[in-house]
């Protein structure tokens, strides 16, 4: 199975600032697919979460993260796009951007 980079519920980078962010399967190993806030022990921690509350969610841990301002604009911009692309979100019907 191939390793993703970012994470296939969020699109956070399973990679933050150089800390590894994976989430767990049930054998507590690192979950190659999703990070720590969206998956743990082998299940996500939300699992009926919507398209628009994951969008929401995740603009609002852009907003609070470190970083240059402009760049975070810029993120929270192509959030939609990026989180459209993820597998827990592709093909799905998502009703706002």
């Amino acid at each position: 199975m191939k390793e993703n980079k970012f994470c296939q519920s969020c699109a956070m980078p399973l990679n933050l600032g150089g800390q590894d962010v994976r989430g767990t399967e049930k054998d507590d190993s690192p979950s190659l697919k999703y990070c720590s806030y969206c998956y743990q022990k082998g299940q996500f921690l939300d699992p009926e979460i919507t398209f628009e509350e994951m969008l929401k969610r995740g603009r609002a841990g852009i907003a609070s993260g470190k970083g240059n301002p402009i760049m975070k604009w810029l993120i929270q911009s192509s959030y939609p796009v990026t989180l459209k692309k993820v597998e827990r979100w592709k093909g799905r019907s998502q009703h706002s951007l």
